[in-house]
């Protein structure tokens, strides 16, 4: 039988380790978002050659 320890690991981080993650996702979603609406409204007013 082998013996495990007791408890998790004392990584020293808690609920004050930092931002939350799920804030970089949402800048994240919402520069790509931004982007891509950007992207069409310079494609829709551009003037069309040929």
């Amino acid at each position: 039988m082998t013996k495990k320890p007791a408890g998790g690991a004392a990584t020293g981080g808690g609920g004050d380790a930092g931002p939350d993650g799920r804030v970089f996702v949402a800048v994240g979603m919402a520069l790509v978002v931004g982007a891509g609406m950007g992207g069409l409204v310079i494609r829709r007013r551009r003037p069309n050659r040929g």
